[in-house]
């Protein structure tokens, strides 16, 4: 090795001392507030109160369904957007004209905020004069309540989280797919090697990696997901749609402080959880034999 290349050690511990003032210790000293009486009605002279207040958030009725939404959210949307990243990249990623262009049309969603998103696809969705039941009654079907109900408002809200992400997953593919040398794809022709062989030997191992980068970010984005539910459902009808996002914001606007912050740590040691999980399994997809 080289060790003119190895970089010293300061250039290590300056980033982590600041991620640590200005990110580990602020939220670690938030969680605090999970454990008093801290409300509207009381900002001051709190008192610690122990486990009271996580219990009392675990054992809502609110949370059964946070919980339910926010997996449903993130499955959907890391198996929606990592496929579809998967498809638009590989044809992309051939020789088609255009492809420059196409790329450009496939990003243009991922640039657009979530409170854009958010108001498109709501009038998308709208149950009067919105534009997918316009569609529906030409052909005689009656308007639908997309978002007055779980099962379809669930629905609209995944697409709309699937059809702002896609770009990203497109581009970080396709940067993978073209990181394999043409090397291989030679070599294997010369073998006989069909294109389906070629995929399964040769480009799907070699980006395994970069597959998983996307799935990571979909399964962790898709978990903290807000912004989209907030602006079309607010969570409702009801909590029907109610993610840990959204139930931390509305037991804040609620005045019940520590009930929200009580929120976020459970929330938090489930991101850790399912992270660390991840990570473990992964890894054994990028070995290549």
């Amino acid at each position: 090795m080289n060790r003119k290349k190895i970089y010293p050690l300061y250039l290590a511990v300056i980033p982590a001392v600041v991620f640590t003032i200005f990110f580990i210790i602020p939220s670690t000293a938030g969680y605090y507030y999970a454990f008093t009486n801290w409300s509207a009605a009381r900002t001051s002279d709190l008192k610690f109160v122990g486990l009271e207040n996580i219990l009392s958030i675990i054992q809502s009725s609110k949370v059964p369904v946070a919980f339910v939404n926010t997996l449903i959210y993130a499955g959907v949307k890391t198996v929606m957007v990592t496929l579809l990243g998967f498809v638009f990249a590989y044809i992309l990623n051939r020789d088609i004209r255009s492809r420059t262009a196409l790329r450009t049309v496939y990003f243009i969603p991922s640039v657009f905020s979530c409170l854009v998103v958010g108001l498109i696809f709501s009038a998308v969705f709208q149950t009067r004069h919105g534009t997918l039941n316009n569609i529906l009654n030409l052909f005689g079907i009656a308007n639908i309540q997309w978002l007055g109900s779980r099962g379809t408002a669930v629905f609209a809200i995944s697409m709309a989280e699937v059809w702002r992400n896609v770009g990203y997953a497109i581009i970080i593919t396709l940067a993978g797919m073209q990181s394999v040398s043409s090397d291989y794809i030679e070599a294997a022709m010369l073998d006989g090697a069909t294109e389906w062989q070629m995929f399964r030997k040769i480009t799907l191992p070699l980006i395994m990696p970069t597959v998983n980068v996307n799935i990571l970010f979909s399964l962790i984005y898709g978990l903290k997901m807000f912004d989209l539910i907030y602006v079309m459902t607010g969570g409702g009808p009801g909590n029907a749609t109610e993610s840990f996002g959204t139930l931390m914001m509305n037991e804040m606007s609620a005045g019940r402080y520590a009930q929200s912050v009580a929120v976020n740590l459970v929330f938090t040691l489930l991101l850790i959880i399912v992270s660390m999980l991840y990570q473990k399994f992964s890894s054994r997809w990028e070995t290549v034999e």
